[in-house]
This record gives structure tokens, C-alpha cells and sequence, in this order.
């Protein structure tokens, strides 16, 4: 474990589309695991060893690293350094471990549940709890329990934890402020029928704007809807359940919006138009809110929650919203995995404020509840999270398989076609010929005997 200094003063001070093809080489067998539980002599090894963080750079910079870096060199015997990755981290990593020339003891950031099955499978992460368990580094055992229960779960596979989260990304509504007004809404509508209605009435009083879009889809778009219309939004297969009528009703909707002219076709500039000021109405990831604020001013822009087939305070929230968590995870192999973990709680705990605070005003939505009762819960611009929190602590989380990507990559190109006006189409055909890639997809995976590694991740 990492071994403070006495000499120093105490401390007060987280998409695109698959091809089968790399679905399947998702699969491949794992690399040998780091051994078990460390002998004293080990401990005392790892104690005067260094841990060297593989962070991504924006990552680095949203979680004020370098700053937590420098603070926690000043106090500990394990000294912290960061390299950037250049090029696919999990190929070079993968390599490395293979190779049995390592350097790195965690990576920042993986993306539970999307990416983390796909690097648990090729054998990439290990387990944090036996290190978790044995940290002494201060704060370390208030973090667990402070992370958000319903992200706590994402990071299990298998019964253990792979992951130490950062911050959670969600779908949410986003709007400037000066077309709903002249639309007559000083407040998010909530419900598909208030979002029409908005939509309707932008085109009237801002008819330079796009009135409604998604960011993404199916993420933004039908995901989205999905989740705010019936509460099981997954399947028994691990799927997402789009035949199921809560799917079909989106996808009408959807269509109906574009055939009104009330909604952009998915062209990939669907983000874009948004931060250039073009689209009134976005649901997308929700940092959209702030970028927008960062280019137009805070009054200009904000960021609410999903919307919902039902009034939520009439029929709940059903299944929430779609949400996805950037985290540090443990590599196979490493060489000082204790100080890597020991580090990572540090970093994310209640003893380091300024990442804490950092985490809250740049990456936004951090994961742990101590967090939000110190820097979100009394702070008016950052109410938005707190309501996009509470959101997610009642959500219904992806399940961790690899068939996040697959579903994608066969709905997209359909969901392309639904969003074209020019083009005849129904909810029906979408969800027809998608289901139809799909089951073939899934037959391939059984014949290659990989079907039980994308399930059961």
C-alpha cells in the first residue's frame, strides 16, 4: 500500500458503431492475471515503487490530474506519474501485457458498461476489491460507499469491481433559453406531447432554427424515449427491447417529427448545428448545456433531464435515462497494483476537494454523494446536476455484455432512413430489417462459440 509521509502535514484534501468483426476479436482469451494476495515482502515493494497513470488527455485535464499528481507526490513515498496514450491504448496495452514490458498500473479512462466487458474479455483489467479492501490511504474507505448505488452496479462483472468511477454522462434535454421563451416555455417540457408543442411553436417564432434534433442516434434519440416509456427497457436476450411497443411508439414519434419538419435528419452535424447556436431543443449527452454556455454565456443555455412518454410526476420516470461512466480501471499485469488503487481513491475521495470540485464544474456529474453535498447541493448553477443525478440514481443501467455495439450498428443505418423525410419508411421496416442484422449477428456469434463471451461478460 502507498505509505504517507509523517513529515508532512496531514491531507485535507470521475460511441460509434461496432463491426462484427471486432465484436468477435472482443472475444479473444485473456492475458494471465497478476497473481494473488502480495507476501509483506511484496508490500514492501510496492510501497517504494512507483504507479504510472495511462490517462487520456481530456480526461487528464477534466479531472485536474496533474494538480492531484503534484499534491499527492508532496505526501506519499509512491510516486504518481502520467503518460498520455498515443494510438489505441487497448492495443498497446494488450501488447505490452504480452510482451511482459508494462509500465502502466491503471488506465483513465474506461467507459462502463460500453467498453468495460470488451477489455475485461481480452483480459486488459483485473479486480480492485482485494486493494480497495486493504488501502489505508486516507478517505479510502468513504469512497465506495459514496458512489451512486445504480453506478456502483455498472462496474460489477462477474461479482467484482473493475472499475473506480470519475463522472457520469447521461441523455438529457438541452435548450437556449431565448426560442422557448419566445415560445412561450420558461421551463423544460417534459413529456413527448410538450416537446412537439415546443417544437411546434419555435418553428413559428424562430424559424431560422432548428427546432428539435438528437445528438446521436439511437443513443439520443430512440435510447432515450425508450427508457422514458416503459420501465424494462432490456430484453431477456441482454438487449435492447427495440420491437417492443414503448420502440415502436418512439419510432413514430420520431417520424412524425421529421415529416413535420420539426426535427433534423441524423447527419452527423446534428451536435454540431447545436454549438454553432442553430437548434433550439437538443436531447444529447448532457454536457451540451455547458459547452453552450461556454460559447454564448451562462443565461443563454442550460441542461434539464430526459423527457418522458407520461407526466413523470403522474406515471414515475419509468426507466430513467441512458447513462454510461468514464472510469479508472486496474490493468492486468500491473506492476504496483496496490499504489494504483491507492492513488485512484485518493483522487476521487472526500480527502481531495480540488479534484472533487474540478470534476463538478468542468467534467460535470460526479459519482459520488459526498461530492454533491459539498460542491453541487448548494450552488445554483450546478442544479442541473443534481436533478440529472437524482435522475440516474432511479435509471435502469445497460447490461455489461458486448451487445451495445452490435444493436448499434444495425439500427443506425435504419434510424439514418426513419430521420430522412425523402425517404418511405416506417416504425415497422425500421425495426424489421434492423432485427433481422441483428439475429444474423447473434447466429454468427453462436456458430463461432463466442455467443457466451459477448453475454456473459
Amino acid at each position: 500500500m502507498s505509505k504517507q509521509k509523517l513529515s508532512r502535514r496531514n491531507f485535507l484534501r470521475a460511441t460509434g458503431g461496432f463491426t462484427l468483426a471486432s465484436l468477435v476479436a472482443a472475444c479473444a482469451g485473456p492475458a494471465p492475471d497478476s497473481g494473488g494476495e502480495m507476501g509483506d515482502a511484496e508490500e514492501a515493494m510496492a510501497e517504494a515503487q512507483g504507479i504510472t497513470m495511462l490517462i487520456r488527455s481530456d480526461i487528464r485535464s477534466a479531472y485536474a490530474a496533474d494538480d492531484a499528481v503534484e499534491r499527492w507526490n508532496e505526501e506519499f513515498e509512491s510516486q504518481v506519474a502520467i503518460e498520455e496514450p498515443a494510438g489505441a491504448p487497448d492495443t498497446k496495452i494488450q501488447a505490452a501485457q504480452a510482451a511482459g514490458d508494462l509500465i502502466w498500473d491503471a488506465y483513465s479512462v474506461v467507459v462502463f458498461p460500453w467498453d468495460a466487458p470488451r477489455w475485461h474479455n481480452r483480459g486488459l483489467i483485473q479486480p480492485m476489491d482485494e486493494f480497495i479492501e486493504a488501502s489505508s490511504i486516507p478517505g479510502a474507505d468513504e469512497v465506495v460507499p459514496g458512489i451512486i448505488p445504480s453506478i456502483f452496479e455498472v462496474h460489477k462483472i462477474e461479482g467484482s469491481q473493475y472499475g473506480i468511477p470519475g463522472n457520469v454522462g447521461s441523455v438529457a434535454l438541452g435548450w437556449f433559453w431565448e426560442p422557448m421563451e419566445k415560445a412561450g416555455f420558461d421551463s423544460q417540457p417534459m413529456t413527448w406531447d410538450a416537446v412537439r408543442e415546443a417544437a411546434e411553436k419555435i418553428a413559428e417564432t424562430s424559424p431560422d432554427l432548428t427546432p428539435f434534433d438528437a445528438a446521436c442516434s439511437p443513443l439520443c434519440d430512440l435510447y432515450a424515449m425508450i427508457w422514458g416509456a416503459t420501465e424494462t427497457p432490456i430484453n431477456d436476450e441482454g438487449l435492447i427491447d427495440i420491437s417492443g411497443e414503448a420502440s415502436l411508439a418512439s419510432l413514430g414519434w420520431i417520424r412524425e417529427m421529421v415529416v413535420d419538419g420539426l426535427m433534423a435528419p441524423a447527419t452527423g452535424e446534428n451536435f454540431g448545428n447545436w454549438l454553432k447556436g442553430g437548434t433550439a431543443l437538443l436531447t444529447s449527452f448532457d454536457v451540451h448545456g455547458t459547452m453552450a454556455q461556454q460559447t454564448f454565456g451562462q443565461e443563454m443555455a442550460t441542461t434539464g433531464i430526459n423527457f418522458f412518454r407520461e407526466d413523470p410526476e403522474v406515471a414515475g420516470t419509468k426507466a430513467g435515462t441512458p447513462f454510461w461512466i468514464n472510469s479508472t480501471a486496474l490493468l492486468n499485469k500491473a506492476a504496483n497494483p496496490q499504489g494504483a488503487v491507492d492513488f485512484t481513491l485518493w483522487w476521487f475521495g472526500p480527502e481531495n476537494k480540488a479534484s472533487g470540485k474540478q470534476i463538478t464544474q468542468v467534467a460535470a456529474k460526479p459519482c459520488y454523494q459526498y461530492t454533491y453535498d459539498e460542491f453541487v447541493k448548494d450552488d445554483p448553477v450546478q442544479q442541473w446536476q443534481l436533478e440529472g443525478i437524482e435522475l440516474v440514481r432511479n435509471s435502469v443501467w445497460f447490461p455489461g455484455n458486448l451487445f451495445f455495439g452490435l444493436q448499434n450498428s444495425n439500427l443506425l443505418p435504419e434510424m439514418q432512413r426513419l430521420r430522412d423525410a425523402t425517404q418511405s419508411v416506417t416504425p415497422e421496416e425500421v425495426v424489421e430489417v434492423a432485427m433481422e442484422g441483428i439475429q444474423i449477428d447473434l447466429e454468427e456469434l453462436k456458430d463461432s462459440g463466442r455467443y457466451d463471451q459477448m453475454m456473459m461478460a
